[in-house]
């Protein structure tokens, strides 16, 4: 097996056939074929099959998919980290980020660290921790940074606390019940969710827990959502309330139109961390943008409130 057959293999898969991916590549038909035929000797396994719209991918060849991916992307990584330590300071940063540290933070130190490597490349993903962790321990992001759920197996992995986050209740500002002062007055409301209500010692599930403990049963969770963005609007558009950092309330375009519901009942406070694979090493450009976020949370700048 060898990286060009790996590459080979990805092309046809992502291409949808050989003369598709042959057309891609720049090579032959006949060559793209014949490396196919070395890859499946290799592995002893048929990777495709024939189908009317074109190939389709064997047991077999879904796995390798799995595993060539994670190959590739580590050897252009590490190609890249090599070129960084001989001063090349082009390259690809993968971050993921959560709704806290999107408020603030991040938007923070980016425009410096752009400023500093006018040449990297950000791909910047928002998501929550039950997708952005996962990602993190299969290579798909450098870093992620978001609230590390618990319990918590970080075994393969670096963990970095950075600053605290406790969510509030949100809701639009005319809310029939923006003045409540218990949860208990909130018990017949529909929720908005971030993530999975369920995913234990997830921010999401901070609702839930404060149902249970004043003896609510569950809450009536009418909308499951990853989206910042659509939660957002969701809530100033109709009367769903969620539980959500206070960092939104500071936001220049929503402070205007949320609130803080002012219920006596406190939730869970979460630290934000940054979370890294422990090996292999961040790539030097990586290093110094989660240094900069780092040092950016320790003087606390930008994340009251969070």
């Amino acid at each position: 097996m060898t990286l060009q057959q790996l590459r080979d293999f990805t092309a046809i898969v992502n291409q949808g056939g050989v003369r598709a991916a042959a057309r891609a590549l720049g090579v032959s038909q006949a060559g793209l074929t014949k490396s196919m035929t070395k890859l499946e000797a290799s592995v002893q396994a048929s990777l495709f099959v024939r189908t009317s719209r074109g190939v389709a991918l064997t047991a077999f060849g879904e796995r390798l998919l799995e595993h060539a991916a994670i190959i590739l992307r580590e050897c252009g990584r590490a190609e890249a980290d090599l070129n960084q330590l001989r001063g090349d300071e082009t390259g690809e940063v993968d971050i993921g980020v959560s709704p806290a540290p999107s408020i603030h933070l991040v938007p923070a130190v980016l425009p410096e660290f752009r400023r500093r490597y006018p040449r990297a490349r950000l791909h910047v993903t928002h998501g929550l921790s039950h997708s952005l962790l996962p990602a993190v321990r299969s290579g798909q992001l450098d870093i992620a940074i978001t609230p590390v759920p618990e319990p918590f197996d970080a075994t393969g992995l670096h963990v970095i606390p950075l600053f605290p986050t406790e969510p509030s209740v949100v809701g639009r500002r005319d809310h029939p019940l923006a003045k409540s002062r218990s949860i208990k007055d909130l018990a017949d409301c529909e929720w908005i969710i971030t993530g999975v209500a369920d995913s234990l010692g997830a921010p999401g599930s901070s609702i839930v827990d404060l149902f249970a403990e004043a003896g609510l049963g569950r809450p009536n969770v009418a909308v499951v959502c990853d989206s910042l963005f659509d939660t957002l609007s969701l809530i100033a558009r109709t009367d769903l309330l969620a539980p959500l950092p206070q960092a939104v309330l500071t936001h220049s375009l929503m402070r205007d139109g949320l609130a803080r519901i002012p219920i006596r009942e406190q939730q869970k406070v979460y630290t934000i961390c940054i979370v890294h694979r422990a090996s292999p090493p961040l790539s030097p450009i990586t290093a110094v943008l989660t240094a900069m976020l780092v040092s950016f949370a320790k003087i606390g700048r930008g994340i009251r409130g969070a």
